[in-house]
């Protein structure tokens, strides 16, 4: 099962919505979740904040359940809980989580995360890195959703994936778009400013 968290608080982006902002014509939140819609998954969710998030049309539009996470305000680790609870009621052997503000995510990457998930006996956590640091997407086993059932804080399952089996990244396809700064960079790169 594929969870995209989209439930964030956008503290360093400001006032706006940072997953309604454009990127290259396009709002951030949807680019993830095209990608995304590439890939075979039993089913895809997006874990939001609300209903009806500007984005939503677009996710349902790809085929995404939307679930609604009323604890947004405890940080991610909410967002993850409320992943893992429905993995646990879907009963897959997998929870693929990936973060909705990561728009240059690549198809072969998440292949080559499934890919390390076989090859090591369906049972390690497989995540993604940059530079040798562990970070979504990530691959969580069924073992471990009691775990990630209970996390609480704003880091995640950050600790978790220290644990992780590491598969890297292409240069620049982990961003993060975080602030209006660097969403505007990326915007400039595209048009060649």
């Amino acid at each position: 099962m594929l969870a995209v968290l989209a439930a964030g608080q956008s503290q360093r982006f400001g006032d706006e919505d940072k997953l309604t902002a454009s990127l290259h014509g396009r709002m951030l939140g949807l680019h993830a979740t095209d990608t995304l819609t590439r890939i075979a998954f039993d089913r895809r969710i997006v874990i939001a904040s609300d209903p009806n998030h500007p984005c939503a049309t677009g996710w349902r539009e790809m085929d995404y359940d939307i679930i609604v996470n009323n604890n947004a305000t405890e940080g991610q680790s909410a967002s993850v809980r409320c992943a893992a609870q429905h993995a646990i009621e879907s009963g897959v052997a997998a929870l693929y989580i990936c973060l909705a503000d990561m728009p240059y995510i690549v198809r072969r990457h998440i292949q080559n995360l499934s890919q390390a998930f076989k090859d090591h006996g369906q049972n390690k956590i497989i995540a993604s890195s940059e530079d040798g640091k562990a970070m979504p997407p990530a691959i969580f086993p069924s073992r471990l959703f009691a775990e990630l059932a209970d996390l609480r804080g704003d880091q995640g399952a950050r600790e978790l994936l220290q644990t992780a089996h590491l598969v890297p990244a292409a240069d620049g396809s982990l961003l993060d778009i975080d602030t209006p700064e660097l969403l505007a960079g990326e915007n400039r790169k595209e048009h060649g400013r």
